[in-house]
Parts: C-alpha cells; sequence; structure tokens
C-alpha cells in the first residue's frame, strides 16, 4: 500500500533486467511475463512516482519480449501521457500486441482479472478496462468461453455497486467495449453451445434415470 515501496519495487525488477542475458534470459523473461500485467496497471497509477517507475521499467522489459509492435508503443503520446484518456488508448494498443503475439493471454486475463479486488480503485478500472479490451480483440474461442461471462458480469455488478466515480465510468466504457466487438458474436455462439451441451447433458441424465 506504501507508493514508495511500489515505484522502489517496480524500479528494482527494471534494473534486474539488466541481467536477463545469457544461460539467464529464459528464466528472466518468464518472470517478465508474469510481471507485465501489474506493471501495465500501474502505469496509471494514483501516485506519479510509481508511474514513472513503471514507465521506465517497460522500456527495461519491452526489448527482452521482442515484440516489434509493443516496442513501438514505447514512443507514442499515450504511452508518455498521463491523462486518462491517453491511458485507456495505450491499453487498447497494447491488448491489441498481446492478442496478436503472444500465446499466453490466458494467464495475463487470470492476472488481470485478479487485479478487479485490487485496494486502490483506480487500479481497479485499469484491469477492467485491460480485460474487456483484450476480449474485445481475442478471437480465442478458449478464452472468449472462460472469461466472457465472468468479466460481463463483474462490469455490471461493479457499475451498480462501486462508490468509486472512476470505477463505475470505466465499467460503462468496458462494456460497451464488450457489446460492439466482432467477437461477441462469437461468444454467443460459445455460450449457446455451453448452454446445449447442458441441456442434452440434463435430458440424457434424465432419460437414462427413467
Amino acid at each position: 500500500m506504501n507508493a514508495k515501496m511500489r515505484a522502489s519495487s517496480f524500479a528494482v525488477f527494471g534494473a534486474l533486467s539488466n541481467y536477463g542475458i545469457g544461460t539467464l534470459r529464459e528464466a528472466f523473461v518468464e518472470q517478465v511475463h508474469a510481471a507485465i500485467p501489474r506493471l501495465v496497471l500501474h502505469l496509471h497509477d494514483e501516485d506519479a512516482s510509481v508511474r514513472l517507475a513503471c514507465r521506465n521499467t517497460l522500456r527495461q522489459v519491452f526489448p527482452l519480449m521482442e515484440i516489434e509492435g509493443l516496442l513501438a508503443l514505447l514512443n507514442t503520446s499515450s504511452f508518455l501521457s498521463d491523462h486518462r484518456s491517453d491511458y485507456e488508448d495505450f491499453l487498447r494498443d497494447i491488448a491489441k500486441q498481446f492478442t496478436q503475439h503472444l500465446s499466453r493471454v490466458d494467464t495475463y486475463m487470470a492476472s488481470t482479472v485478479q487485479a478487479f479486488d485490487a485496494p486502490w480503485p483506480i487500479i481497479q478500472a485499469n484491469a477492467m478496462y485491460l480485460c474487456s479490451s483484450m476480449l474485445s480483440l481475442s478471437d480465442n474461442q478458449h478464452i472468449l468461453a472462460d472469461y466472457h461471462t465472468q468479466v460481463f458480469g463483474m462490469l455490471v455488478g461493479q457499475m451498480s455497486r462501486s462508490p468509486d466515480a472512476v470505477v463505475r465510468a470505466t465499467c460503462s466504457a468496458a462494456l460497451g467495449l464488450l457489446l460492439k466487438s466482432s467477437n461477441s458474436c462469437s461468444w454467443r455462439a460459445v455460450h449457446h453451445d455451453r448452454l446445449d451441451s447442458t441441456i442434452r447433458n440434463h435430458d440424457t441424465a434424465e432419460s437414462m434415470i427413467n
């Protein structure tokens, strides 16, 4: 909860990237993937020193991921800005890179969903928008089936219950992303397939009992 400690921790992680070479590279890159969701969420932390530490650390670790599109984002105004609207633009851009170039979007999703319960409303809001951005851009049926209903339900609940304006406003924007997404049709198809399968299994079980 201490902003100074958050900033120091993110900064130290960035400094450690200097040692992510040679035989240590593969192991360190795994740690990078584990940390990326939180780095991205705290890039718009309530504390300026934390934002700066995350920005500097992302500059240090992105090259290790070897994704050209991520490196290009480091030079955009949305990455360098502290404005909320610019940050949401950045989240959509980075979600596009994640969904197009990474095979581990499901682990990113799991980590980001956990941040829905973060002790800072701004981080909750950031997590909601990042999750919705990834879902709206992903064509991975497994991810859509596992997370679309869960995230949609959490957004609806938080929009009505949260006392924080930033959370409620972000819920509304995130729901808009999901509803407008072309993948929402794919999600509905998956959802209906699951429902049909459940009904068939139920009917089969009843016939066996009878």
